[in-house]
C-alpha cells in the first residue's frame, strides 16, 4: 500500500500548482505527528495497512485524507502486546471500532468518574467530546489494532490552533454522564432506522431494520451515539443482493465489518461508461471512500450477508440542513435529476450481468427481482 499526498497528483496536471498550493492545518498536523497519510478514495486492508511510530501517544499510527475532502477522516492505531496509549483529549467528535484483537478503554471528564470499557473486534465505541480516553491492549502477546473515525480535519483546519483542539478544559456536561450505564445501558430505539446508544459490543451482529428504498434484502440501522455531531449507519446488503447506485458529499467512510463483495464508483455522466468505472473488490478492513457526488453501490458476493459501517457528516439525532429535494432524490426515476439515488432502471444493463455471473461462478442461485418490476 502507498501513500500519496494531493500536491503530487496535481502537480502533475498543474506546472504551476506548487507556486500557489498551501498545505492545510490538517496536512501540517499528521507531518507533526510523523505518522503516515493516506489519500484516494479506497484502501484495501486497514487491518494490514502500514503504520508509523507514533510518538505523541505511543503505538503506530496512521491517518487519511479520502474522498478527496478534509471534513472527517480515520485514525487508525495499533497497540502493542501488553501496551497501552497515552490518555488524550479533544475538541473533535470520535467514534473507535475494533478492527483486531481485544481490551479495554478509560474515559472520564476533569474531576469527574472513570468509564472502564472492555471490548473486542467488531466493537464500536463513542468517545464523548473532549472527554479523557486511554486505549489498553488486552492482550500480552498480540498487537491490537483500532480505528477512530473523526472530524477532526474540520476541527484542526477551522481553528488552525492545536492547544485549542488538544487542550481546551471546557466540560460538555451534555455529551457525557456519570451515570455506571453510560456505556452499558440497553440503549433506545427512536423510530424507524434509528437506534441511540454509546456501545455496541459488536456491530456485526446487532440487529437492523429493512430497507427496501435501496435494494430487496437490504437492512439498515443509523446509529446516535454520544450526542456525536457525526452521521453512523450500519448497512447489511444480503446474499445474492446488490444495492442502487447513490451519490452525497464526500467525507463519508464505508468500511466493511464481515462478508465480501465489490464495490463500483463513477461519476455522474458515466453511468453506461464501463471503461470510466472503477470496480474495487472489498472484504474485512477495506474502506472506500467517495468524492463528492461520485455515484457508488454496494455488491455481495459471498454465501453471508454483506456488512458495513459508515461514519460520515449528518448526525441522525440532529438535523443537517440538506439542501437537496427529497421527492426527486427517493425517486431516482428521472434521468435529468440525478441529486442522490440512481433507480435500477437507469443503471447499464451490463452492471447487473456482470453481477449474476459472478454469483454463477460462486454457486449462489438468489437473484433480485427483474428490473422492469
Amino acid at each position: 500500500m502507498t501513500q500519496s499526498t494531493g500536491a503530487e497528483r496535481k502537480s502533475q496536471k498543474d506546472p504551476d500548482f506548487d507556486k500557489w498550493y498551501v498545505a492545510s492545518a490538517y496536512q501540517d498536523f499528521v507531518r507533526q505527528e510523523g505518522v503516515p497519510l493516506y489519500q484516494g478514495s479506497y484502501l484495501e486492508d486497514l487491518i494490514t495497512l502500514e503504520l508509523g511510530d507514533w510518538e505523541r501517544r505511543g503505538g503506530k499510527a496512521a491517518y487519511t485524507r479520502l474522498g478527496n475532502q478534509e471534513v472527517n477522516n480515520l485514525q487508525i492505531v495499533e497497540i502493542p502486546p501488553g501496551g497501552q496509549l497515552k490518555p488524550e483529549h479533544h475538541m473533535y467528535d470520535a467514534v473507535m471500532y475494533v478492527l483486531k484483537g481485544r481490551g479495554a478503554s478509560t474515559l472520564w471528564q476533569e474531576g469527574g468518574q472513570q468509564h472502564a470499557v472492555e471490548w473486542h473486534e467488531g466493537s464500536l465505541l463513542a468517545i464523548p467530546l473532549n472527554a479523557w480516553h486511554q486505549e489498553f491492549n488486552g492482550s500480552g502477546s498480540e498487537p491490537c489494532r483500532i480505528m477512530f473515525g473523526t472530524n477532526m480535519p474540520e476541527i484542526i483546519r477551522h481553528f488552525h490552533n492545536l492547544d485549542f483542539v488538544f487542550n481546551c478544559p471546557y466540560v460538555f456536561e451534555d455529551r457525557f454522564s456519570s451515570s455506571p450505564n453510560y456505556f452499558s445501558g440497553e440503549g433506545k430505539k427512536w423510530n424507524l432506522r434509528l437506534f441511540e446508544t454509546n456501545f455496541i459490543p459488536d456491530i456485526r451482529n446487532f440487529d437492523l431494520d429493512e430497507w427496501p428504498e435501496r435494494a430487496e434484502r437490504t437492512y439498515i440501522m443509523r446509529l446516535a451515539m454520544a450526542n456525536t455531531s457525526l452521521g453512523l449507519h450500519i448497512l447489511e446488503v444480503s446474499e445474492g443482493t446488490y444495492t442502487t447506485a447513490h451519490r452525497h458529499a464526500a467525507g463519508a467512510h464505508v468500511i466493511v465489518v464481515d462478508g465480501e463483495g465489490y464495490e463500483l464508483l463513477f461519476m455522474p455522466g458515466d453511468e453506461m461508461n464501463p471503461e470510466n468505472r472503477q470496480k474495487v473488490w472489498v472484504q474485512p478492513g477495506s474502506v472506500i471512500a467517495p468524492m463528492t457526488g461520485e455515484f457508488h453501490q454496494h455488491f455481495n458476493v459471498a454465501m453471508k450477508p454483506f456488512r458495513q459501517l459508515a461514519v460520515r457528516g449528518g448526525p441522525a439525532k440532529y438535523g443537517s440542513g440538506s439542501t437537496y429535494d427529497p421527492r426527486g432524490a427517493a425517486r431516482g426515476d428521472n434521468p435529468n435529476d440525478l441529486q442522490y439515488k440512481l433507480s435500477f432502471t437507469l443503471e447499464d444493463p451490463n452492471i447487473r450481468e456482470e453481477y449474476y455471473g459472478e454469483l454463477e461462478r460462486r454457486g449462489i442461485d438468489l437473484r433480485l427481482p427483474p428490473v422492469d418490476q
